[in-house]
């Protein structure tokens, strides 16, 4: 599942944990500048945790400089036993309007930030980085890539590890997907936005209804695009810890379709 760290750090702790128990197999947390950090959560987790795995999704380079965030994920990775993901994307309004901060040249961002990334997590020499005495030993992190257009996905699936597709609308998966397959075979991974209770507006990225409802949905999005892994978006701005609950009874049933 993939929380929004709109809620108290503590909640995000709880929630992570609560995932874990209720036998969810990852939780990603989005990175959206001066919201709660998933940095800080992911580290009081791991501790709390034993077999989830936990994911930066997503980070923004021009955020949080490439290597820099490689290194505090592979210390991440390192704590909770091997259970770290790293998701770059270039970044919204939400994390870079704060900041002034405007994207130039998208897809040259991304593959500097992949090269980058992935050069600090395997210990070797890149252009723009030269491996330092100092450097904490190599780690096996993987790194995604979240976009909804065309370039960035077929980058990710030549250089990204896996392929983060979220916010999307269900006629436009197919599309994208061919764009994430079109030169390897990255990771797809499809977290579907899902709300339990009606918005009070037409929100064409989200799918609704009752867990049984969302359940067969998401069996028939499965059946449709073959995603490596299917997961729910928790969009509805609850009490995170009872989104969590809520969203794990929902694929418990889809488990059970499958």
């Amino acid at each position: 599942m993939w929380l929004y760290p709109d809620g108290a750090v503590t909640d995000l702790i709880e929630a992570v944990a609560v995932a874990d128990r209720l036998g969810i197999d990852e939780v990603w947390i989005a990175d959206e500048g001066v919201m709660r950090d998933p940095v800080v959560v992911f580290g009081a987790a791991a501790t709390r945790t034993s077999r989830v795995r936990m994911g930066i999704g997503i980070t923004s380079p021009l955020l949080r400089h490439p290597g820099a965030i490689a290194s505090t994920v592979a210390s991440l990775d390192e704590l909770s036993g091997g259970r770290m993901m790293l998701g770059f994307g270039v970044g919204g309004d939400q994390s870079l309007g704060p900041f002034g901060l405007r994207v130039q040249r998208p897809v040259k961002v991304m593959a500097d930030a992949l090269r980058i990334a992935r050069a600090v997590l395997a210990r070797t020499d890149v252009e723009g980085y030269a491996v330092p005495d100092h450097a904490a030993p190599a780690r096996a992190v993987p790194l995604y890539v979240a976009s909804r257009g065309e370039q960035i996905n077929r980058l990710a699936s030549r250089e990204a590890d896996g392929v983060f597709l979220s916010g999307l609308e269900p006629d436009r998966l197919s599309t994208v997907i061919g764009w994430a397959r079109s030169a390897g075979s990255p990771t797809v991974a499809l977290y579907q936005s899902v709300r339990y209770r009606a918005s009070g507006e037409h929100d064409p990225t989200s799918i609704t209804g009752t867990h049984s409802d969302i359940a067969s949905k998401l069996a028939h999005l499965v059946d449709a695009h073959r995603p490596d892994t299917v997961g729910i978006a928790l969009v509805d701005g609850d009490p995170v810890v009872g989104m969590v609950e809520q969203a794990a009874d929902t694929l418990r049933l889809f488990s059970s379709r499958e």
